[in-house]
């Protein structure tokens, strides 16, 4: 099988994209000096933290998947995943700015100021929590899953890119088997274990069992959403012509379309249930976001991430429509951001929507790093895993 080299072989200026995660990193250090005694800064901060790991964890879980049971299709986008997971250590890094700012995010900490008008010792849901919510379980838990991660990702990179210079197949039946062994179980454990210590425990007196596959089915969304886009992007600029066809863009519309579904079926079961149970303890979440201008970012979500992507992406016409998908993976990315705001913000704003100067400022930060990395990985291996036996049928791929 001849490819045209030119379909895959990146071509991004190593300058342009150092620049990029330059100024990205410049912007948050000027916010975080800004705003280092602000809570503001730093609930600002976890938000787009939060929104870009999400699609790199996505990423990770995607890249499992498609290894651990052999997938076919798959193989001729494989790679743009596998870009995905290398930023992980990047935002291992960009994780100690919440480490320096934990006592103002995390209420059950207590030197959080909240405790400055109520006693910590009285509060005995908090006390009853203390064994898994205290400053060094926290920190030791996350420490395990950074490493857990950057293992997964170097490991599967370049045992992948390895591959491109090595025929022997070894090296895709070791990834196989590394899918496939416990790790993988401490990947997705970890995805959800991450979201419920650093999204759900901000309110340390509200909990849901259903949190952590919450937080799996919105990274995954996410993820989807990015690849979707970045597969247009690659090629409108001329890239992956006769390897990515219409084809696998209606497999991915078809992953979109489900993962919405299950997102909200996952939301809605959560929501069904502590209304039903009416447990003051668990309806609390609830009626925070159910004040002021919450209310619109709480509708917004059922219609924006719901129903709008729902009856956009629901006729099989729609999913081979590469405009339209383009759309709706920019619009599924804004409604998770929206989402992840709606999950930390009233935290601190009680009253409703804000967005102000530092959540300008992260998001700006944390874009301009999270792409000038990725344009740069992308550009340091083929698009396309070259030696994989499984490339042609991928490329060949047709939808029944």
């Amino acid at each position: 099988m001849k490819l045209d080299s030119k379909t895959y072989h990146y071509s991004s200026k190593k300058s342009t994209n150092f620049i990029l995660m330059f100024a990205g990193i410049a912007l948050l250090s000027i916010a975080w000096f800004a705003g280092f005694e602000s809570k503001e800064f730093y609930f600002s901060y976890l938000t787009s933290f939060f929104f870009w790991l999400s699609i790199i964890l996505g990423a990770m879980f995607f890249t499992f998947v498609h290894y651990a049971f052999s997938a076919t299709w798959s193989v001729a986008i494989i790679r743009v995943m596998e870009n995905t997971l290398m930023l992980i250590p990047i935002f291992t890094m960009l994780f100690f700015p919440i480490i320096a700012g934990m006592e103002m995010l995390f209420k059950w900490l207590p030197d959080h100021s909240y405790w400055l008008t109520h006693s910590f010792e009285a509060d005995h849901l908090i006390q009853h929590k203390l064994p898994f919510l205290n400053k060094q379980f926290f920190l030791q838990r996350a420490v395990a899953y950074f490493s857990l991660w950057n293992v997964i990702a170097f490991y599967i990179y370049f045992t992948s890119t390895k591959h491109d210079t090595d025929a022997n197949h070894n090296a895709l039946i070791k990834l196989k088997n590394f899918t496939m062994s416990p790790i993988g179980v401490l990947l997705f454990t970890s995805i959800t274990f991450a979201g419920l210590d650093w999204l759900m425990s901000l309110d340390p007196h509200w909990y849901s069992t259903m949190y952590g596959v919450y937080t799996f089915a919105g990274s995954f969304l996410a993820f989807l959403a990015f690849l979707t886009f970045t597969l247009i992007r690659l090629k409108d600029q001329g890239y992956l012509k006769d390897i990515v066809s219409e084809e696998h863009f209606h497999d991915l519309g078809k992953y979109l379309f489900a993962f919405t579904v299950f997102y909200c079926y996952i939301a809605g079961a959560q929501f069904y249930f502590i209304w039903y149970t009416n447990i003051p303890e668990e309806t609390i979440w609830y009626l925070h976001r159910w004040v002021g201008s919450w209310k619109t970012i709480s509708i917004l979500l059922i219609v924006g991430k719901f129903f709008i992507p729902f009856f956009a992406l629901i006729f099989r016409g729609s999913k081979r429509n590469l405009r339209l998908l383009q759309f709706m993976s920019i619009w599924i990315l804004f409604m998770h951001y929206i989402d992840i705001n709606f999950i930390v913000m009233p935290t601190l704003h009680h009253d409703g929507f804000h967005f102000g100067i530092y959540d300008i400022a992260s998001m700006l930060g944390f874009a301009a790093i999270f792409i000038g990395g990725f344009r740069y990985i992308m550009s340091r291996s083929p698009l396309v895993p070259l030696n994989d036996p499984e490339l042609i049928h991928s490329i060949n791929h047709r939808n029944h």
